[in-house]
């Protein structure tokens, strides 16, 4: 009934796009996972605010989606408000700043950054991720990540109020920040500070750089990047292959053949099959190696289904 009665709201107020029931597998990079209960995209983050006041009020928890490029779903689905920030996409220019609401695009805009003569983006051209998410997660790659070019974010916490982080209030660690260790918050917009550089050459490091992808991540099937977090001074990839795990596969997830820090869904994989095989997986390196990896991906509705 609450989420009936929250759904009505959203829809009346004409908040942005809701529906009831949603199957969320099509909005996860991994094409993994059940329904939300109540699945709503906000038009801005005004609107994102009175839905998060009006779920409050309601007393029905909210979890947040940008892309789901890191993400994986339980079979289950997810209990309560599912928030995905794609609809809020605006973007403002003034040089060297530029500010992006959350819903807009990585990897696009690093490729409208290096069109406008600015440099510091570059790394992000073949993330396929939110603006909100890379930033909650201290995205990187190339020696590069989200830390060296926010300035600062805005975020609505879950009673809808808003609040600014500066850089170093986010905290920025490697693959983390504090907004992804307590969750609480979604982010708005994230400005960026850039500097100025030269058009044809952030074009010619993005094409070298999407060609190296290309040729090295199993990007013809559905997956979620990195699974494991790099240890220091080696890549997990190395470890699990070097445990002799490359190939391994719990039902329709495989640990990739041509990258083995990424999981593949081959066809119908569960959410289920995906954490059994990073167990097996940690448990491999472990034995062989000593070493325990740590995940990157973020799980969504596992605490919800008391798993």
């Amino acid at each position: 009934m609450k989420n009936e009665r929250l759904y009505d709201f959203i829809q009346n107020e004409q908040l942005g796009e809701v529906r009831l029931n949603e199957p969320l597998n099509q909005y996860t990079t991994w094409r993994i996972g059940g329904s939300a209960e109540i699945f709503c995209q906000p038009e801005n983050w005004r609107a994102c605010s009175r839905v998060l006041y009006q779920a409050d009020l309601l007393e029905i928890p909210v979890t947040f989606l940008g892309y789901g490029s890191n993400v994986l779903v339980a079979d289950e689905g997810v209990r309560g408000l599912v928030i995905q920030t794609k609809k809020m996409s605006r973007i403002i220019w003034e040089e060297p700043y530029v500010t992006a609401e959350a819903g807009v695009a990585l990897a696009q805009l690093s490729q409208q950054v290096g069109h406008k003569g600015l440099r510091g983006l570059e790394f992000a051209c073949g993330i396929p991720g939110s603006v909100g998410g890379a930033a909650i997660m201290n995205a990187g790659a190339y020696g590069s990540s989200m830390s060296y070019v926010v300035n600062k974010v805005r975020t609505l916490n879950l009673s809808g109020v808003s609040k600014s982080y500066s850089k170093e209030e986010l905290e920025f660690a490697y693959r983390t920040s504090i907004l992804k260790k307590n969750r609480k918050e979604i982010i708005t917009e994230v400005e960026f500070i850039l500097e100025n550089g030269d058009a044809m050459e952030s074009k010619r490091l993005m094409d070298e750089y999407l060609q190296l992808r290309k040729n090295k991540h199993p990007l013809h099937l559905p997956n979620a990047g990195s699974v494991f977090r790099n240890p220091p001074e080696i890549s997990a990839g190395r470890l699990i292959e070097e445990a002799q795990a490359k190939g391994w596969r719990v039902g329709d997830a495989q640990v990739s053949e041509q990258h083995a820090n990424f999981i593949v869904n081959l066809n119908r994989a569960k959410a289920t099959d995906v954490i059994k095989l990073i167990k097996e997986v940690q448990k491999q390196v472990y034995n062989k190696q000593s070493i325990w990896l740590e995940t990157e991906v973020v799980l969504m509705g596992f605490e919800d289904n008391r798993r």
